[in-house]
């Protein structure tokens, strides 16, 4: 039995955020946050300041101004780190689903690889014949056969039916893991 080798992962699938960066990413992040929730007490106190009097609207107008351009700096920074997280968060989805897909393929693979010989079918299977044998069959011919060939196809078929039920399995697998790839997607 020879060894069956994972496929390479496609560069689709490849980040493009860095550890490094990811951690700089949620550090700046993580800071950006405590200096908007800095600005926005600042804001809180001049307003409440106008409020009991202390400062007039005037006076209130020229002390928030630069609290609002920085606010709106501290917004766009933070929209910007966000971005980058969700953007690591998502690659890594997408490469845990693949890796997932690609030990179950390899799992699937290294069973038949082991079924095969006992069976005594052809090791060189194309996959444009598999698909062109049913196809062929025709009703007619199989009436003709005698009985002995429909008993041997029984087991085929079970096999078939299991390895229908994985692949409906795995079929499974990866449309949830889409589906939570997008409510990731949508929530960032």
């Amino acid at each position: 039995m020879r060894k069956l080798e994972p496929f390479p992962i496609p560069d689709t699938i490849r980040k493009t955020v860095s550890e490094t960066d990811i951690a700089k990413a949620r550090n700046k992040l993580r800071v950006a946050n405590l200096e908007r929730d800095i600005i926005g007490d600042a804001l809180t106190k001049i307003y409440e300041a106008e409020a009991k009097g202390t400062i007039n609207e005037p006076e209130k107008n020229q002390m928030i101004q630069p609290y609002k351009n920085d606010l709106k700096r501290v917004d766009a920074e933070i929209d910007t780190y966000k971005k980058t997280v969700d953007l690591y968060e998502l690659e890594a989805a997408k490469e845990d689903l693949f890796k997932r897909f690609q030990e179950t393929f390899l799992d699937i693979q290294a069973r038949i690889e082991k079924i095969r010989p006992s069976l005594n079918l052809p090791t060189e299977t194309k996959p444009a014949e598999l698909k062109q044998a049913p196809a062929k069959a025709d009703p007619a011919d199989l009436t003709t056969e005698e009985n002995p060939p429909p008993k041997e196809k029984a087991p085929r078929e079970k096999a078939r039916n299991k390895a229908e039920e994985k692949i409906e399995t795995i079929r499974e697998e990866v449309l949830k893991a889409m589906e939570r790839l997008e409510q990731i997607e949508t929530e960032g």
